[in-house]
């Protein structure tokens, strides 16, 4: 658990990484995905953040990993709002996708939860107290599957591109969709990424580099 830059955090992993923004506003603390473990959200508290001030969780993708502990998080704390991407949206909001979302791969029933907003199209911009995030649709590892980027106030540009590594998954994943997506990061010219899986990469020519992997 550590802050990797001014107000932006990362909490831990548990089937993912779990990022955090300090929007230091009414509109509380905004996380990226969920992960499988409410118990590692709730230890932001380490941090001296209080868990019931998360307000909204953006979610980037269906799988399992990402997705799993967001019915508990509810439970705790019924302010949080949930948001993805409509392509994704099926899954993440009804019973009965255990193998697109490989629930069924980790043994872990999926309890649905509902969406507050599906995001629609190629670009849309959320705004939590003085941050912008940029909700980049890059399908590909997923047919709904988002990458974030916000700016810093000092114009640092931040990535989220949660399994930018893909893997490209039969009857769910799009290999030529992947690598355009992985072109469009890349004009990002992000200072920092945030990986889902494989750690925070920066600066910025660690950013092409990583990303650069894998291109055809």
């Amino acid at each position: 658990m550590r802050e990797i830059f001014e107000d932006i955090y990362h909490i831990g992993d548990s089937g993912c990484s779990v990022y955090l923004v300090n929007t230091h506003s009414e509109e509380g603390l905004v996380l990226i995905d969920c992960g499988m473990s409410l118990e590692m959200i709730k230890k932001i508290t380490k941090l001296n953040l209080d868990p019931m001030e998360i307000k909204h969780c953006i979610i980037t993708h269906f799988h399992i990993d990402h997705i799993a502990a967001c019915y508990d998080l509810k439970q705790y704390n019924k302010n949080v709002n949930y948001y993805a991407h409509e392509f994704d949206a099926e899954a993440i909001e009804e019973m009965g996708h255990d193998k697109e979302t490989a629930a069924m791969w980790y043994g872990v029933k999926y309890q649905p939860i509902k969406l507050t907003k599906k995001l629609k199209g190629n670009l849309e911009i959320l705004k939590f107290g003085i941050y912008e995030f940029q909700c980049i649709h890059t399908p590909g590892h997923t047919p709904g599957s988002i990458s974030i980027l916000i700016e810093t106030k000092d114009k640092k540009k931040i990535l989220f591109g949660q399994d930018l590594h893909g893997p490209i998954i039969p009857g769910v994943s799009n290999y030529d969709d992947y690598q355009n997506s992985l072109r469009k990061l890349l004009d990002l010219n992000a200072d920092i990424l945030c990986e889902g899986h494989f750690g925070i990469f920066q600066p910025a020519s660690e950013v092409q580099r990583y990303i650069n992997k894998y291109l055809d």
